[in-house]
């Protein structure tokens, strides 16, 4: 069957309850955000992630009476940032086989206004590409963002490149009719069988909450 990126993004929009999919000819409007863009600031040494990042602190100092450890917010948006491409790869080759252009430059997205993760995700370009292509799509998308993030505190290789790997198991595991999972799996070097995550959010660290299901902190 030969996919186009609208069929693709039908296809994946609302495969997730939390995650619309579109197909744009350009970043929809000022409430979204090109990768391409925030990719090139951050390489160019800007922080383009501050505000994000504050404003999830600032929520967490409010809900919680504390100063918020900066670590929790680091992670939370490196997690969200990866998920972008990782998952729109991830659910596509999943269910297809292919996966639509998640390249800096094909993707946008929008966050949610008061949760801050990402809700919209725009497919700026009409190409569809293979398994294969996906996959160094993925790392290469994703590397540019991990090995150049910095966030104001330490955050492992582990952590960094865990965090892909979680993303991707996780798109991989989700749709019930996922016929090509096994072999997507197989092609991002993902265990679908694996139970504890790679990474870790931190999200622990805040007063009185638990580490999450399939924490790494937690041994089974």
């Amino acid at each position: 069957m030969t996919y186009t990126a609208s069929r693709l993004a039908g296809l994946l929009d609302g495969e997730v309850s939390w995650l619309s999919v579109r197909t744009a000819s350009a970043v929809p409007g000022p409430d979204w955000i090109s990768c391409a863009e925030l990719l090139n600031e951050q390489l160019a040494g800007g922080d383009p992630t501050y505000a994000w990042r504050k404003a999830l602190l600032d929520d967490y100092g409010r809900e919680y009476d504390i100063e918020p450890p900066v670590q929790v917010a680091a992670m939370f948006v490196l997690l969200w940032y990866v998920s972008v491409p990782s998952m729109i790869a991830g659910l596509s080759t999943a269910l297809t086989g292919v996966s639509p252009d998640v390249s800096p430059e094909a993707l946008a997205f929008r966050r949610h206004p008061t949760a801050h993760y990402p809700t919209d995700v725009a497919l700026l370009s009409d190409k569809t590409v293979s398994l294969e292509e996906a996959v160094a799509q993925v790392d290469q998308h994703t590397r540019a963002f991990t090995d150049s993030y910095q966030p104001g505190v330490k955050l492992s290789s582990l952590q960094r490149r865990g965090a892909v790997e979680d993303e991707l198991r996780g798109a991989l595991k989700v749709p019930e009719e996922a016929v090509h999972a096994a072999t997507a799996a197989e092609a991002f070097g993902i265990r679908l069988d694996q139970e504890i995550r790679t990474s870790c959010c931190f999200f622990y660290a805040l007063p009185n909450v638990k580490a999450c299901g399939g924490c790494p902190r937690v041994k089974v």
